[in-house]
């Protein structure tokens, strides 16, 4: 795995640089700001370098299946509560212990906005979750769909944050380039392979034709994101060796890894609803991750809570799961549903606004870049 630590994304990085070189730094800003869940189309005054960026990275791969993705977007519409569950209580935790790629995310500065740590972290965990909702919703990954630009919009970022943290000071022979290919890779089978595998420990159970499928989706947000096809595997399976391996290649208790749990278990003990509801947080990320990997992030939870919080969370699923297959209950209209309680679940987190993706202030301060007075019109 490590060579993939020194590999980017050439594509992405090239749009970036040839802007920058042009002096137009707000014109970067402008950009991620203005192209956010872009469903009625682009701006019209695109610089040419990014319109055949978007161009050219808007199409599926030649192996998409659109039955397999309406399938995996269909587990997501049953299950999309849960899934945002263990996306804050396992997904992003075993991320925080992989010690170099967290070190990106503590690097930046988001957890030090004037508005204050909560305020930042709360738009960092609400932007992963709408990410997660437009790249799962149907349609998303239909041609110029939500999760489509989404996607294309969070890969200029990583260029623009590799740009900058080189510029202003990155060890690349000690953590790798920032943002680098075998980082990339592991949030993807973060996002995929380990939300299945928290589902399993909740007790739902999935086909695994629904596995695949939900696996499928994420292959091909792995593709639109620039991630090298070796480090895209081909099925559920892969995708598990492939998580773990690049997991177990970094895995190592660290400052900035205990500063971002840290931060994630204040983010659900005081903002998040399911944190609210099920209480005992600590305890559901230990249950979720397992103890070695909570211990090396500071997370100290009772052995007994813990089993008290086990029991709440698979209460909750099998709720979900009862309501789901209640003949009185439709599937759409469930589905329909669920999206509509984690949409208000992202409104409610969000302090009543839509997240938008877009550069944090902290990075904006910290590389000096101004505001845009001007807006690009669509």
């Amino acid at each position: 795995m490590g060579k993939f630590r020194h590999q980017t994304d050439p594509l992405a990085d090239q749009v970036i640089t040839d802007i920058l070189k042009l002096g137009e730094e707000n014109l970067v800003n402008q950009l991620l700001q203005e192209l956010t869940q872009n469903s009625d189309g682009l701006p019209q005054n695109l610089p040419p370098e990014v319109k055949a960026y978007f161009d050219r990275t808007a199409h599926l791969p030649a192996w998409a299946d659109r039955e397999l993705i309406a399938l995996g977007q269909d587990v997501f519409a049953r299950h999309g509560m849960l899934i945002s569950m263990i996306l804050s209580c396992k997904s992003l935790p075993q991320t925080y212990v992989c010690a170099n790629g967290a070190m990106v995310l503590y690097k930046t500065g988001r957890l030090g906005e004037q508005r204050g740590q909560m305020e930042a972290y709360t738009h960092r965990i609400v932007e992963t979750a709408q990410f997660v909702v437009n790249v799962m919703s149907p349609g998303g990954l239909s041609a110029y769909g939500n999760g489509i630009r989404t996607t294309q919009k969070v890969r200029l970022i990583h260029a623009t944050i590799r740009y900058f943290i080189r510029k202003y000071g990155w060890d690349s022979a000690l953590y790798g380039e920032p943002i680098n290919q075998e980082d990339m890779a592991g949030t993807l089978m973060a996002f995929s392979a380990l939300v299945l595998e928290g589902l399993e420990k909740l007790n739902v159970q999935l086909t695994a034709a629904e596995k695949e499928a939900y696996i499928h989706c994420w292959r091909i947000v792995g593709h639109i994101m620039g991630v090298d096809e070796q480090l895209i595997p081909n099925n559920l399976l892969d995708g598990f060796k492939l998580g773990y391996a690049i997991m177990n290649h970094q895995m190592a208790e660290s400052v900035q890894g205990k500063a971002l749990a840290t931060a994630l278990v204040a983010f659900k003990e005081t903002i998040s609803p399911e944190g609210k509801l099920i209480g005992m947080v600590p305890e559901m990320i230990r249950f979720m991750v397992g103890d070695e990997i909570a211990t090396m992030l500071g997370v100290v939870a009772d052995p007994i809570r813990e089993q008290e919080a086990k029991r709440r969370a698979r209460e909750m699923a099998g709720i979900a799961e009862t309501i789901e297959h209640a003949t009185f209950w439709s599937g759409p209209i469930a589905n329909l549903m669920s999206k509509l309680m984690l949409e208000g679940m992202l409104v409610y987190m969000g302090r009543g606004q839509r997240i938008r993706f877009q550069l944090p202030e902290s990075l904006r301060n910290d590389w000096r870049l101004q505001t845009p007075q001007a807006t690009i019109k669509s």
